[in-house]
C-alpha cells in the first residue's frame, strides 16, 4: 500500500515536470519572443494579430470532443473501448474541425470590422488550416494526458513548438509581417497533427461508433454552449476594444494579456495534470476528501501565482518592451484579479460536470455572457479599457460563486471555508489596491506583504484534515 503511494506520487511529480516544461514551451516561448515581434510589428499589425488570435480561441472553445474524454475515460474497462472511444472522438473532430474552419473563414471576410478587411485569400485560407489542424488535434493531445503517457505528449508539444518559433522567427526575419505567424501557426499544428496520430495509431481505427458520438456530442453541447458564452468574455471584448479604440490600445492591451496569460500558464501546470484524472479520482475511496484537499492547495498556488505576477511582472516588462507597449501595466492589478475568479471557479465547478448532460455549464456562463454585454456597452464608451477591466472583474466574479454553489450541491465537499476566508481575503484586497497606487513605492511592499501572509496560512490550508473522519466525508456527500 505505501510502496504504490510512493510510486503513484512520484509518477504524479514526473507528469507535472514534463508538463510545466510544455507548458513553458507552449505560452513561455510567445512571452519570450515579445521583444523580436514588437520590434518587427507595428501597433496596429500586432493588434491585427491579436485579433486572430482571439478567432483562433474562440475556435479551440467549440471543440467538439476532447473535453467529454475525461468523464467517459473511466468507464471504458477494456481495451477495445477506449480504442472506439479514442477513435470516433478523432474522427468526430476531423469532420466537424474542417466544417468549422470553413465556417469560420467565411465569417471573417464577412463580419463588419475594419480590422479584418485588408486580410486577404491566402490569409484566410491559413486561418482556416489552422482551425482545422487545432480542433483535430485536441481529442489526440487529451488522450495523451488521460493515458499519462507523458513521453509522447512532450515529443508532440516540442516539435510543435519549435516549429512554431522558428518558422515565425525565419518569417519576421524575411518581412513576411503577420504572414509568418500564420504560416508557422499552419506548420506547427500540422507537426502536432500527424505526431498525434502517430504515437495513437495502435488504438485508431476508422471506424465512428454513433451512439458513442451522439453521447459525446450531448455532453459535448453544453460544453460549446458553455464556450460560446464564455468567449464574450475573453474574446469578443478584444474584438470590441480594437473597433472602439483602436488597434493600438488593443496592442497595448493584449500585452497585459500575455502577462495574465504566464499567470495562467504556470498554474496550467498542475491544471494539466489535474483536470484529465480528477473525475477517476472521486470515485475512489475516500475520494471526496482527497479532492477537497486537492482544490484547496490549488487555490493557495492560485493566490501565490497572482501575488507574484503582481509583483514583478511590471519590473520585467519595463526591462524588455519598447516605451509604446508599456502604456497598460496600471491595468496589470486588477487584470490578474479577474484572472484569479476565473482559475479558481476552473477547480471547484467539478459538480457541474458530473451529469451526462452539463446543462449548468452553459446557463451559468449564458446569464454572464449578457451581464457582460451589457457591462461592455455600459462601461468601455465611458471608462475605456478600465471599463472592461471592471465589467470582467463582477463577471468572472459573480462565475465563481454560482459555479462553486450549484457545484457543492450537485456533489458535496468539504472545504476549510474559514480557513481559506482568513487566508485569502486580505491579499485579495492587495490587487485592487495596487489599481490605484500608481508609482508608488507601496507597488512592491504591499504584494510581497500578501505573500508572506499566505506563506503563514498555507499550513493550515495544504494538511490533510483530521476534524471530519473520512466515512463522514461520504456520508455527507450522500446526503
Amino acid at each position: 500500500m505505501l510502496w504504490n503511494k510512493i510510486r503513484n506520487a512520484r509518477q504524479s511529480l514526473q507528469e507535472m515536470g514534463v508538463y510545466g516544461l510544455l507548458m513553458v514551451l507552449q505560452k513561455g516561448m510567445g512571452l519570450m519572443m515579445l521583444p523580436v515581434t514588437t520590434r518587427y510589428l507595428s501597433l496596429h499589425e500586432y493588434g491585427l494579430l491579436e485579433s486572430l488570435v482571439v478567432v483562433f480561441s474562440l475556435c479551440s472553445l467549440l471543440e467538439i470532443s476532447a473535453g467529454a474524454l475525461p468523464r467517459f475515460y473511466p468507464e471504458c474497462k477494456t481495451a477495445a473501448a477506449k480504442s472506439n472511444l479514442i477513435s470516433s472522438s478523432l474522427l468526430l473532430s476531423l469532420t466537424y474541425g474542417l466544417s468549422l474552419a470553413v465556417l469560420a473563414a467565411v465569417s471573417l471576410a464577412m463580419l463588419p470590422f475594419d480590422l479584418f478587411s485588408a486580410l486577404h485569400f491566402w490569409q484566410f485560407a491559413g486561418v482556416a488550416a489552422v482551425i482545422a489542424f487545432s480542433i483535430a488535434l485536441q481529442p489526440l493531445m487529451m488522450w495523451l494526458r488521460i493515458e499519462r503517457r507523458a513521453d509522447c505528449y512532450f515529443y508532440l508539444v516540442v516539435c510543435q513548438c519549435l516549429t512554431q518559433v522558428g518558422l515565425t522567427l525565419w518569417g519576421l526575419q524575411q518581412g513576411w509581417a503577420t504572414d509568418a505567424v500564420i504560416v508557422a501557426s499552419v506548420a506547427a499544428n500540422a507537426v502536432g497533427l500527424s505526431l498525434g496520430i502517430w504515437f495513437c495509431r495502435q488504438q485508431l481505427k476508422l471506424k465512428l461508433d454513433w451512439a458513442l458520438a451522439k453521447l459525446t456530442m450531448s455532453y459535448q453541447r453544453c460544453l460549446i454552449g458553455a464556450s460560446l458564452a464564455l468567449f464574450v468574455m475573453h474574446g469578443l471584448d478584444r474584438l470590441l476594444l480594437a473597433e472602439w479604440l483602436g488597434a493600438e490600445t488593443l496592442a497595448q492591451y493584449a500585452i497585459m494579456i500575455k502577462v495574465v496569460e504566464a499567470t495562467a500558464m504556470a498554474f496550467g501546470v498542475l491544471e494539466s495534470w489535474w483536470l484529465p484524472r480528477r473525475f477517476a479520482v472521486l470515485q475512489q475511496a475516500n475520494g471526496q476528501a482527497e479532492v477537497a484537499l486537492t482544490h484547496q492547495r490549488l487555490m493557495l498556488v492560485i493566490m501565490l501565482l497572482l501575488l507574484s505576477a503582481a509583483l514583478f511582472a511590471p519590473l520585467l516588462i519595463k526591462q524588455v518592451l519598447p516605451v509604446a507597449y508599456l502604456g497598460g501595466i496600471d491595468w496589470l492589478p486588477l487584470m490578474l484579479l479577474a484572472l484569479g475568479f476565473k482559475l479558481a471557479t476552473a477547480v471547484t465547478d467539478i459538480g457541474c460536470y458530473l451529469p451526462n448532460s452539463p446543462v449548468w455549464l452553459p446557463r451559468i456562463n449564458i446569464a454572464s455572457a449578457l451581464l457582460a454585454v451589457v457591462l461592455y456597452y455600459s462601461l468601455i464608451p465611458t471608462w475605456g479599457v478600465w471599463g472592461l477591466i471592471v465589467a470582467s472583474n463582477i463577471v468572472f466574479a459573480l462565475r465563481f460563486v454560482l459555479f462553486t454553489t450549484i457545484s457543492l450541491v450537485l456533489q458535496p465537499l468539504r472545504y476549510r471555508v474559514s480557513t481559506l476566508l482568513s487566508a485569502f481575503v486580505p491579499p485579495l484586497s492587495v490587487l485592487p489596491a495596487l489599481a490605484w497606487l500608481n508609482h508608488s513605492m507601496w507597488l512592491h511592499i504591499l504584494p510581497a506583504l500578501a505573500l508572506l501572509w499566505l506563506l503563514v496560512w498555507a499550513v493550515w490550508i495544504i494538511k490533510p484534515s483530521h476534524d471530519v473522519p473520512n466515512a463522514a466525508l461520504g456520508t455527507v456527500a450522500n446526503q
